[in-house]
């Protein structure tokens, strides 16, 4: 079955349909009034997915943080050691007891993000020369705008940097990086991934993909920012 998701590769895939889908709602948000707009990625992966629903699973998740933690402050030079307890503490995050997806994160839920923004914070610090995919698209997906995410966009921005380096030649992470790059207002960075979108998308989605992001950029800055928006953005399609 497509949603059964105990499958990781599986829940992967999931995670990139909904990122794709908050990106689409997002954009209808700021352009033309449809809804809001969320991040659905590894939230609605770790939530359907429900490893740790029951009062066993929460104690085993919960331990499991507090080793990684253990391990990562023995070792604070280890990325390993920061990616396995930012891990960890996603999975806390996004129990079900935690974390809803129509009303988002739970004090608890809350507490434990703020542990995995420690450990991204010190995983970017010792960043290895092969980052940890899953950890920077968890990471992105958990500080993505609310309500599904909490809405912490240069965390996001940072995570999704991180991915692109991992996906060089994909045109759909980079919209997702200058998403990310608009909403924390840093207009420069957010330009560039938006130019590098355009240029790697397929010749007949490159005018799509341009409209989408200036009109994210006009949404995040206002009219004035919406032409150079278009200026920037139209510059290698």
């Amino acid at each position: 079955m497509l949603f059964d998701l105990r499958s990781p590769g599986r829940r992967r895939v999931i995670k990139t349909v909904y990122l794709f889908l908050a990106l689409l709602i997002g954009v209808g948000l700021i352009g033309f009034g449809v809804g809001t707009g969320g991040n659905f990625g590894g939230l609605f992966s770790a939530a359907a997915n429900g490893g740790g629903g029951s009062g066993t699973g929460n104690v085993t998740a919960q331990r499991a943080l507090k080793r990684a933690e253990r391990a990562a402050k023995a070792s604070p030079n280890s990325a390993s050691a920061w990616a396995n307890a930012g891990q960890a503490a996603f999975n806390v995050a996004t129990l079900p007891t935690n974390y809803d997806s129509s009303v988002g994160f739970t004090t608890k839920g809350h507490a434990a993000l703020d542990k995995l923004k420690v450990a991204w914070t010190n995983y970017l610090r010792v960043l290895p020369q092969h980052p940890n995919l899953n950890f920077a698209e968890d990471t992105a997906s958990a500080f993505s705008p609310a309500p599904t995410g909490v809405g912490d966009y240069p965390t996001a921005e940072s995570a999704q940097e991180v991915v692109v380096q991992l996906q060089p030649n994909s045109y759909v992470q980079y919209e997702y990086l200058a998403y990310y790059a608009y909403y924390a207002k840093d207009i420069h960075d957010g330009d560039l991934a938006a130019a590098k979108a355009v240029a790697l998308a397929p010749k007949g989605q490159r005018k799509s993909v341009k409209s989408t992001l200036a009109s994210i950029r006009t949404g995040q800055l206002g009219a004035t920012g919406a032409t150079g928006a278009t200026s920037a953005v139209g510059a290698t399609g």
